[in-house]
């Protein structure tokens, strides 16, 4: 597995790791997000939407939300 596979892999882990996919009430799509490296766009049935990808100035999975006004942020 290539370097990039593996950051593709850890940022899939985390979402799975986070979201209960399996249950009926927490439905999320996930796509692709190519302006982070890695990026999957998260957006869940009420709406409400966040990014998850590979940080490479920390060298781990890293996360923004999107709040009402549509500003970004880190936590």
């Amino acid at each position: 597995m290539n370097e990039q596979e593996i950051y593709e892999e850890k940022v899939m882990e985390w979402i799975e790791d986070h979201f209960i996919m399996n249950e009926v009430e927490v439905e999320v799509e996930i796509e692709d997000y190519p302006f982070f490296l890695h990026g999957k766009l998260i957006l869940d049935k009420q709406g409400e939407s966040m990014v998850v990808f590979w940080c490479v100035i920390y060298g781990r999975v890293d996360y923004r939300f999107q709040d009402a006004e549509g500003v970004s942020y880190i936590v």
